[in-house]
């Protein structure tokens, strides 16, 4: 991922959250397929009606998410955890609610942006541009990133998805930035997905195609890294699972990972879990006490042991706050 800036801390209000089970292995690289031809919005992963359904309690619920905020901190992180429950429309969040970097998850926003160009017919997309999309949402490709948004505006593709989903914090990467330093906050994120998984200002068939490529996510991003922290480790129950990921470092000497996605029958929960975690490396590591900040539009983070420690603490607040380990 990028080069950036970061900030959070703990509230919370209450959601009931019930979800199929469904548990699947996976290797490195492998998919997570759904068929082309069930991209729909309503497509459901079939479910044994024997399955059992599991609950998140109210009434454990904001417990639950104050001790995710606590277990960040006692790894050097500030936490976010903003989930929605889509029949409901009830909305959680814990921690503060201001904007932060959006890293790769800026890549929702340009894959809508041109969809929706193509859907009102002011552009015409080849299959090489759909093949651009589906790689920079199913394996988070920077390349394709960069050339879509140069190719289509470049900040003007954050600016009118902000105003076709009224979006209030989030705002295009300064003049002469780059794509990964666009600001959004959990909020407004929770408001784009209700929107895309909803009646989407930029048609069922392009939200299909999103859709569809969040749940095809890789395991691994084209440049190797490991995307399967948070959501994915953590909700590894979970029925119709769609996620982006976003990573990058350093920001104020920190790293930022975000773990953003739906869950769940019909896709009816959202989630956005992000995570400012001080650079830390283990005594036994090479660049322990050096001072070393692996700076990703530089350094290949893949093998990089900061970078799995911050993975790990964004799962285990996925896992403390919606896991199935903490469900009754």
């Amino acid at each position: 991922m990028k080069h950036g800036r970061g900030r959070a801390r703990s509230g919370a209000m209450m959601l009931c959250v019930t979800t199929a089970l469904a548990v699947s292995g996976c290797d490195s690289m492998d998919t997570h397929p759904l068929p082309h031809e069930a991209l729909g919005l309503a497509s459901v992963a079939d479910t044994d009606s024997n399955e059992p359904t599991v609950t998140l309690s109210t009434a454990e619920l904001p417990r639950q998410i104050d001790a995710a905020v606590a277990l960040a901190d006692s790894r050097g992180a500030r936490l976010t955890v903003a989930v929605l429950d889509r029949e409901s429309g009830t909305r959680v969040l814990g921690g503060t609610d201001e904007p932060f970097e959006t890293a790769s998850t800026v890549k929702l926003f340009i894959a809508e942006e041109v969809l929706y160009r193509e859907v009102t017919g002011e552009a015409t997309l080849a299959d090489e541009d759909h093949e651009l999309i589906r790689s920079m949402l199913r394996s988070s490709d920077d390349n394709a990133a960069t050339l879509l948004w140069e190719t289509y505006g470049g900040p003007e593709i954050v600016e009118h998805v902000v105003e076709r989903h009224n979006l209030t914090g989030t705002t295009p990467p300064d003049p002469g930035s780059w794509w990964w330093n666009t600001t959004t906050t959990a909020s407004d994120l929770l408001t784009w997905y209700d929107d895309l998984l909803g009646d989407s200002a930029s048609g069922d068939e392009s939200a299909a195609r999103i859709v569809g490529h969040l749940v095809e996510f890789t395991d691994d991003g084209v440049d190797g890294y490991d995307q399967r922290f948070g959501l994915p480790e953590g909700l590894g129950d979970s029925t119709d699972l769609g996620v982006k990921q976003g990573w990058m470092c350093c920001l104020a000497g920190e790293w930022l990972h975000l773990s953003t996605g739906f869950f769940g029958d019909d896709h009816r929960y959202v989630a956005v879990v992000t995570a400012r975690e001080t650079v830390t490396y283990d005594e036994s590591g090479p660049f322990y006490d050096t001072g070393f900040l692996p700076d990703t539009a530089m350094y290949d983070a893949t093998d990089d042991g900061s970078a799995q420690h911050a993975r790990e603490t964004v799962t285990l607040a996925v896992e403390t706050t919606l896991g199935s380990a903490h469900r009754p």
